[in-house]
């Protein structure tokens, strides 16, 4: 089955709103076994609506659509779509009746514009919008149906869900001809793209059933797994394997898998391990907290962050003495420890976690060129760990990375140290 997307809307394709819907969906079809074959965004622009639906359909199975049909000006994708069928718009009396009872509910009369929502292309399928206004209309063109809902992402979420999904599966499963697909994302840090392509290269001739891609999500790099064949047992079978050899070859490097993130792993063997944390940024501001703070549940783990910026918050917050800032500077493999046992101590944690560094643009120097960040983690009852890394990149990148090379050094703890094991 081939589908494909159509995206309307100047906001798209002029940079003032991403699109969210299409990710979602892809995401969604896939886990029936369908790659979506293309998706189009199309600004407000009448010929080139109705074009675009007229090439989707002469291509696809399904083509979804999504935005312009709500009640202003510059919402005309139901006319485009009764210009593409070649039939009139018609009023949809549910619809309308919908409307007048929703606006006799919040003390208004029904406007003109608002009532222009109920206009649907004739011999159309209606089916009414369990969140908004503007209903959700399905459309034959030839051999193709078109699925055509409001872009409002909470809206076009439960029609997915809700009317689309369900009707997309059952005539993926009407076709004797189907191609079964079984889909893994393997989820890794501390490998750039260039090295995980070179150590799965030979995996890929080895498993000529699946189908290895890459995608980079910084700071990690992510391998995906798509295996095609007759039958979903066959499908997961072969994927099956390829993963067992992925993760063979990655090792501690693939942190997990699908819709896991590396917060919420993290703070689940942290929870495992009965342990505690607390954490002094310098460089990152408060950014691993953050991330770790994300996870519901975090206030098991973890303990409290401290940003210490200046050196008298780093003297005053973490313990760092002042000699040792005069004698090595801020940025120095001594300092990293002493922030790292410094939060630790201060706290009564299991572990203690430090960052700083130079995040740039300035304050880099021949020693310590921007990009230089020192990383230590503290352990109760054991010896404090500290590396020195160099990065590349913008502000921005330097700091994201800098926390995830911290957050790598507890995790690789988590895993490695049999002190850890609840």
């Amino acid at each position: 089955m081939r589908v494909e997307l159509l995206c309307t809307g100047d906001e798209l394709v002029t940079g003032l709103t991403p699109d969210t819907n299409s990710p979602y969906l892809e995401a969604r079809l896939f886990e029936l076994g369908i790659k979506v074959g293309r998706v189009v965004l199309v600004g407000d622009v009448r010929e080139d609506i109705t074009r675009g639906l007229e090439e989707a359909a002469s291509r696809s199975d399904v083509v979804i659509v999504s935005g312009g049909l709500g009640p202003t000006a510059d919402d005309f994708t139901a006319e485009c779509a009764a210009a593409a069928a070649r039939v009139p718009l018609v009023e949809d009396a549910g619809t309308l009746r919908f409307l007048r009872e929703r606006a006799q509910k919040r003390g208004r009369e029904l406007t003109p514009n608002v009532a222009r929502m109920a206009l649907v292309p004739e011999g159309s399928e209606v089916v009414p919008n369990p969140v908004g206004s503007a209903p959700l209309f399905i459309v034959r063109l030839g051999a193709c149906r078109l699925f055509f809902l409001p872009g409002v992402p909470r809206e076009y979420r439960a029609l997915v869900d809700g009317e689309v999904l369900p009707r997309v599966r059952a005539e993926l499963e009407r076709r004797p001809e189907r191609t079964w697909r079984a889909f893994r994302l393997l989820r890794t840090v501390g490998l750039p793209e260039s090295v995980l392509d070179a150590r799965v290269a030979p995996l890929a001739v080895a498993h000529p059933r699946v189908v290895f891609g890459f995608r980079t999500h910084a700071p990690e790099n992510q391998l995906k797994l798509m295996a095609e064949a007759p039958s979903q047992a066959e499908a997961d079978a072969a994927l099956a394997s390829a993963e067992a050899a992925a993760r063979a070859e990655l090792g501690l490097s693939v942190y997990g898998a699908d819709q896991d993130t590396y917060p919420a792993v993290l703070a689940r063997r942290l929870t495992e391990a009965r342990a505690t944390l607390a954490i002094a940024e310098s460089c990152t501001g408060g950014l691993i907290a953050s991330q770790l703070a994300s996870v519901p549940g975090a206030s098991a783990f973890l303990v409290g962050s401290a940003v210490v910026y200046t050196e008298r918050m780093k003297t005053h917050w973490a313990g760092v003495p002042p000699e040792l800032l005069e004698r090595h500077g801020a940025v120095s493999r001594p300092v990293a420890v002493a922030l790292a046992e410094g939060i630790r101590a201060s706290c009564g944690t299991t572990y203690g976690l430090s960052v700083t560094g130079v995040a740039g643009p300035s304050g880099g120097t021949p020693e310590h060129p921007v990009g230089t960040v020192y990383c230590a983690l503290a352990v109760e009852g054991g010896p404090t760990r500290c590396e020195r890394f160099s990065l590349s990149g913008d502000r921005e990148l330097v700091r994201l990375f800098a926390a995830s090379h911290a957050l790598e050094l507890l995790r690789e703890h988590l895993l490695t140290s049999p002190a850890s094991s609840p």
